[in-house]
């Protein structure tokens, strides 16, 4: 049984997956998509246990106009591998009554980790049979394409840095090493560098021909903290987020009914002589830290500013509280002829664990409408391909 009920972002409960917050909700809602905010409930069967958790949709438009709602990394709980397709669907049809009439499906990116192995290449329907196990309507399906990447490399921090170090391959300590030893200034900073950064991040899009944000999109980014801020009451003394020191970490106890903290977005930048030769947007969202946005230029690459500009965002991340470092996707392994495939290598050299999540999957609620969406979404993506 599942009980869903409305909530207002203010009093969204605060939590680790950024994708999840009352920020990237109320985000995404200035960006043109409108968030609906819950509180979830759910005993499984057969156990009993109960499970608590927040739950945010983004109420999305189509090519065509339809609307659809999306889950991003969600639901954020913990529970046994053969009860998550039961959860799916009752949440799917507890939000039903509260979506928008012709809503064509609920779809569900998903936080949980995949039971496959990465050498496994499981077609959609065996994997269809495993996710609506012990499912009443066998309606959840595989969807067409994946709007986060299923795998990616997920960096611990908890160990010291020279442990971290250890754990890279040899020569991308060698790259961070050549960084240092070029002269590179790295810097941490914030809107005031995002013009520089953006027209770098536009030219690298362009130059490898993947798609890109436009510059209103990180501007709003960038200045939503304060809107959003703005808003909230301040909180109680009892209720205040206050960071405990502990082996000069952080580690915080966020009670439930605090506001949510809100994630903080930094540019990091590696310049030369007052040359921008590589930046990223890093986010820190209680202890997870996200690599979101790069862009890098073609001049004095020998330097290897980007290697050196991970090991500035691990340290940074790491003196923030932060215990892990999610790389955000890396390419099919071993295909040399995808044209991230330099991804694959710079990304696993840093020796994090390399990490398949279950991906998107949706609860269509209008068969023949989900059908049309599901030819239009395969349609555009041969377009883009």
């Amino acid at each position: 049984m599942l009980l869903l009920t409305p909530a207002s972002f203010g009093a969204f409960p605060a939590q680790d997956n950024l994708f999840q917050t009352g920020f990237w909700g109320t985000f995404k809602t200035a960006c043109g998509q409108q968030a609906v905010f819950f509180s979830a409930v759910w005993t499984a069967p057969d156990t009993g246990r109960e499970y608590s958790f927040p739950f945010m949709l983004l109420l999305r438009r189509t090519a065509e106009n339809g609307i659809y709602a999306y889950a991003p990394k969600a639901p954020s709980v913990s529970i046994p591998e053969e009860q998550k397709g039961c959860l799916l669907e009752e949440l799917a049809q507890a939000a039903r009554s509260w979506l928008p009439d012709g809503c064509i499906c609920l779809r569900f990116d998903l936080a949980w980790r995949s039971a496959y192995i990465e050498s496994e290449s499981v077609r959609p329907e065996i994997a269809g049979l495993r996710m609506n196990w012990g499912t009443k309507t066998g309606n959840l399906y595989k969807a067409p394409t994946n709007h986060f990447c299923t795998d990616t490399i997920i960096i611990n921090l908890e160990p010291s840095p020279e442990q971290i170090l250890s754990k890279m391959r040899q020569t991308t300590r060698n790259c961070i090493r050549r960084s240092y030893r070029s002269e590179i200034d790295f810097r941490t900073c914030g809107r005031e560098r995002l013009r520089s950064w953006y027209a770098l991040y536009e030219n690298t899009a362009q130059r490898k021909c993947f798609y890109h944000e436009g510059y209103d999109y990180f501007d709003r980014l960038f200045s939503h903290k304060h809107t959003q801020e703005n808003t909230l009451h301040e909180p109680p003394p009892e209720t205040a987020y206050k960071p405990a020191v502990k082996n000069k970490r952080y580690n915080s106890v966020i009670p439930m009914n605090a506001p949510t903290p809100s994630p903080q977005f930094y540019i990091l930048t590696a310049e030369k002589k007052s040359v921008l030769l590589s930046g990223i947007v890093l986010a820190l969202c209680g202890r997870n830290a996200y690599y979101l946005y790069a862009g890098s230029s073609l001049e004095q690459r020998e330097l290897m500013p980007n290697y050196g500009l991970q090991w500035e965002a691990i340290r940074f991340a790491r003196s923030k509280g932060c215990i892990w470092y999610d790389l955000m996707g890396i390419p099919p392994k071993g295909n040399i002829k995808h044209p991230m495939s330099g991804l694959y290598i710079f990304k696993t050299g840093f020796g994090g664990e390399h990490v398949r999540f279950c991906g998107t999957w949706d609860f269509p609620y209008d068969s023949e409408s989900y059908r049309y969406f599901c030819m239009e979404e395969q349609l555009s993506r041969g377009h883009t391909d």
